[in-house]
C-alpha cells in the first residue's frame, strides 16, 4: 500500500534507540523526513551517522530531554530552517526503573509520571499550532501495561493509563483543527539492550516459557511492527482515525480477557 507520506515531517521523541528509532527507520523506508531525539549524545551522533548514509539530507537530530522547553524550540527553528514545516509528532520517549511492588515513594511516582506522561504532554503541547497548519498527526506511544495488569511497575502502569486518557481526551479537543490523535500499545518488544534483551541474556528459559504462556503468536515483536502501525496512523489512509487505540502484543492481552 502506498501510504502517501512522503517527503512529510514527523518528530520522533525517543529515536536514537528501541522502538522510536524502528518508528524512525519505517519512516524513513516510506520516504519521510525525520527529526530525531535521544539525551545521550555518543548514540543520537552514532545513530544519526549511521542513518544519513542511507537517507542522505532526510535527517535532523536533536539532542536532550523534550522535557525542556529549549529542546522543544530546537526542533522547531531546525525543522523549519531546514523543511519548513511539521507534519507529525510520534511521542515514544519513556522509561522504567524497578521500584517496590507496592511501598513507593513520592519521588518515584514523579519519576515515572514525568518520563512517561508529562514527556509526552510537553513535546506535544508547543507543536500544536504548527500541526494545525499542516493538519498533521500524533502517534503516542502507550503499553499493554497501560490497560491489563502484566506485572510492569505500578507507576509505569499508571502513568501508561494516564496518557491513553491523554490521548482519547486531546484527539477530541483537536478535532476541529483537523488534528487526528491516536495511541499504539506495544506488547513485548525485543531490540538490543532493551529490557527484554537483558532479561533473556539472565535466563532465556524462563522467557520461552513467559512466551509460550501468555503470548499466543509466542514470540517478540520487533520496533518495526510498531513503525509499521505509526506509519499508517500518520499517513492520509487513516484520515477517518482518532482517538484510537491500537495494540500490538501478540495477543497477549485478548488472552487475558
Amino acid at each position: 500500500m502506498n501510504l502517501d507520506i512522503n517527503n512529510k515531517v514527523i518528530f520522533i521523541t525517543g529515536s536514537s534507540r528501541g522502538i522510536g528509532n524502528g518508528i524512525a527507520r519505517v519512516l524513513l523506508n516510506e520516504g519521510c523526513k525525520i527529526i530525531i531525539n535521544g539525551k545521550n549524545e555518543e548514540r543520537l551522533e552514532k545513530e544519526t551517522t549511521k542513518l544519513n548514509k542511507i537517507y542522505p539530507d532526510k535527517i535532523i537530530s536533536v539532542l536532550g530531554d523534550v522535557n525542556e522547553g529549549v529542546v522543544i524550540e530546537e526542533v522547531i527553528k531546525n525543522s523549519f530552517n531546514k523543511w519548513g514545516s511539521i507534519d507529525g509528532i510520534v511521542a515514544n520517549a519513556g522509561a522504567i526503573k524497578s521500584v517496590h511492588d507496592w511501598e513507593i515513594n513520592e519521588d518515584d511516582w514523579n519519576w515515572y509520571f514525568t518520563n512517561n506522561f508529562s514527556v509526552t504532554y510537553n513535546a506535544i503541547q508547543s507543536l500544536i499550532p504548527f500541526l494545525s497548519k499542516s493538519q498533521g498527526s500524533i502517534v503516542t506511544i502507550g503499553s499493554i501495561a497501560g490497560l491489563e495488569d502484566v506485572g510492569a511497575p505500578l507507576p509505569y502502569a499508571s502513568s501508561k493509563a494516564a496518557l491513553l486518557a491523554y490521548t482519547k481526551s486531546l484527539s477530541k479537543r483537536l478535532a476541529n483543527k483537523k488534528i487526528r490523535v491516536n495511541m499504539v500499545s506495544p506488547g513485548n518488544i525485543l531490540f538490543p539492550d532493551g529490557n527484554w534483551d537483558k532479561k533473556q541474556k539472565i535466563d532465556i528459559d524462563d522467557i520461552k516459557k513467559m512466551l509460550n504462556e501468555k503470548v499466543p503468536l509466542k514470540k517478540f515483536g520487533t520496533p518495526e511492527d510498531i513503525g509499521n502501525m505509526v506509519a499508517f496512523l500518520l499517513s492520509p489512509r487513516a484520515s477517518f482515525i482518532t482517538g484510537g487505540n491500537f495494540i500490538i502484543d501478540g495477543g497477549q492481552t485478548n488472552s487475558l480477557n
